[in-house]
């Protein structure tokens, strides 16, 4: 584990099952980089851009901006050629590309994780709460997906000529 020195850890984090605790609070930015290099791609308007060129604006490694666009590729998103004058562009135009499609494409985890181990069937609360969760899972991911599937690569574009 990585903390900055003087870190204050948890106490849960040292308990049974921590591993389990620290993949719930872990939060993935495959969907931000994904954006990111389709925003890139966008505004770069069909030039073929290298996963080089495209890791140093988002400030990391080709390797995972390869993986990415493998990911997007699969989808339908990009187009990608290889070679020395390789890169990928955009598959079609960013106001027929929606966050839907992209978080699709990059990034299938929930919302947030459930209980990783069973609670206490002995509590009344840890003998429903699991149930309960799942329904508030089902209902804001259905408002997350609702939302992203307003939001076009266009608009993207919009609010960053605003920013």
């Amino acid at each position: 584990m990585f903390l900055a020195p003087g870190s204050r850890i948890p106490a849960f984090l040292f308990e049974r099952n921590s591993l389990s605790y620290i993949y719930c609070l872990m939060k993935s930015c495959r969907f931000s980089f994904a954006v990111h290099v389709m925003a890139v791609l966008a505004v770069e308007g069909g030039e073929c851009c290298s996963s080089s060129r495209l890791a140093e604006t988002v400030n990391t490694n080709p390797v995972v901006i390869r993986r990415l666009l493998l990911e997007l590729h699969q989808a339908g998103l990009v187009k990608t050629r290889r070679g020395p004058q390789g890169g990928a562009v955009l598959a079609r135009s960013p106001d027929r590309i929606n966050l839907f499609q992209i978080q699709a494409a990059v990034d299938q985890q929930e919302l947030f994780g459930l209980h990783p181990n069973p609670p206490s069937v002995e509590c009344p609360v840890g003998r429903r709460i699991g149930n309960v969760m799942e329904y508030i899972q089902r209902r804001a991911t259905r408002s997350y997906t609702q939302e992203l599937r307003k939001i076009s690569l266009k608009d993207v574009l919009q609010r960053l000529s605003r920013s």
